[in-house]
């Protein structure tokens, strides 16, 4: 069977899915944008650009600032697959840059897309390779160049014919900008020749300079540290070793996703622990040992007043959160041993003796509790972290060089 009449089959499928993700964030434009309707007509040509969701988007930033800078009469489109990326790209809100859901994987969608937004060029954040999307671009001499370039251990794996699929999807492409040798290596494999690739660096180094009017929240005085973007059963395991360790210093658990806040809030009642919880306004006490930051929009605020930072994701095998942001800051930063899908950030930390790895929650306990008797060791790490980021902001020129927009576009 081939990929297109796959998804033909598969169409009822990806509406029935799409349409609840519209119900469940309540957007409409969402579901007709997605199925190739309620985009804006474009006049001129656009740089279009598809990033997957938030975290995508954060990496882009510093570039598209960049480009904008470079290209002052050239208008651009971000495509995101959700409304968290909406959001973010919304909160940004770039000069000449609109926002689009991007067509699901059908060629009506994804045709009627591109006769109303006119991209002459598609730049694709990371992992996304969507073979009629590639193709679709490819018949209508739209170049396409895949940035940050990384492959998924998910592709990497995938059977012989999703990988021929993948192979004939890389034909279509212009250029992948690969963020380290692994994954040129990675993209090898798949059938990507020399010609295509290059080895561009990892965006997510980059400072996007967008803290520089973040302020800290004050807790009421109190000192804190931040467990950041955790899942289920790291609140718990936290949580149990904040009551063992009794500190005076507040733990402030941000949850990954804060719509869990009840699910997270029985398991602290279980525990028997003095607890404050921010989307409730509850007012902090002096027992209180943890503060549950059950809201959106404000980990950066949190890190930024934070002692330290523990990235979360990392004691489940879950691969782990963004650690970058904290570090950035000159947080002194943490994580569990599971941070694969941060391979190459938690290698060039480490090297750079700018964060810290443990291997269980019981490391943890002991690496806290020697903060707490020497925190210079963790201020130290902090700075490390700092100054080795802020060295690979010259990243961006190599992308800028490595992206050609022609004057017609």
């Amino acid at each position: 069977m081939s990929y297109r009449l796959l998804s033909i089959f598969l169409w009822p499928a990806f509406f029935i899915y799409t349409l609840k993700i519209a119900i469940r964030d309540k957007s409409s434009r969402y579901l007709l944008q997605r199925m190739g309707f309620a985009y804006a007509t474009q006049k001129n040509k656009t740089i279009w650009i598809h990033c997957a969701s938030v975290g995508e988007v954060n990496t882009y930033l510093p570039l598209h600032l960049k480009l904008l800078e470079r290209y002052p009469d050239k208008k651009f489109v971000i495509t995101t697959n959700t409304v968290t990326g909406a959001s973010t790209v919304a909160r940004h809100n770039s000069p000449r840059t609109q926002h689009c859901f991007l067509p699901i994987e059908s060629k009506f969608a994804i045709s009627r897309f591109i006769k109303k937004t006119k991209p002459s060029l598609c730049l694709i954040m990371e992992t996304e390779i969507w073979p009629l999307l590639y193709q679709t671009s490819y018949v209508n001499k739209i170049p396409i160049s895949i940035i940050n370039a990384r492959l998924s251990h998910r592709t990497l794996s995938a059977n012989n014919w999703v990988k021929s699929i993948y192979k004939t999807s890389l034909s279509y492409v212009d250029k992948i900008l690969c963020k380290s040798n692994e994954e040129l290596t990675n993209f090898k494999t798949l059938g990507a020749n020399n010609q295509q690739l290059l080895v561009a660096g990892n965006l997510k180094f980059v400072s996007t300079n967008n803290n520089l009017h973040v302020t800290a929240i004050n807790l009421q005085g109190r000192t804190y540290c931040v467990a950041a973007s955790t899942h289920n059963d790291e609140e718990l395991q936290l949580a149990t070793l904040w009551k063992k360790l009794n500190p005076d210093m507040l733990l402030v658990i941000v949850p990954r996703h804060p719509n869990r806040s009840n699910q997270i809030q029985k398991q602290l009642n279980s525990l028997n622990i003095e607890y404050a919880v921010r989307s409730q306004s509850s007012i902090l006490k002096d027992k209180t040992k943890i503060y549950l930051a059950d809201t959106l929009g404000e980990l950066t605020n949190f890190m930024l007043g934070a002692e330290f930072v523990f990235i979360g994701g990392s004691l489940i095998n879950h691969g782990g959160q963004n650690i970058l942001e904290s570090c950035r800051l000159g947080k002194p930063t943490l994580s569990g041993p599971h941070m694969f899908n941060f391979a190459d950030e938690m290698k060039f930390l480490l090297e750079n003796n700018a964060c810290i790895q443990v291997e269980n929650i019981t490391k943890l306990e002991s690496e806290i509790s020697s903060y707490f008797k020497n925190p210079e060791k963790f201020i130290s790490i902090g700075n490390n972290a700092k100054n080795a980021l802020q060295k690979q902001n010259k990243i961006l020129d190599v992308y800028i060089d490595n992206i050609i927009i022609k004057n017609e576009c």
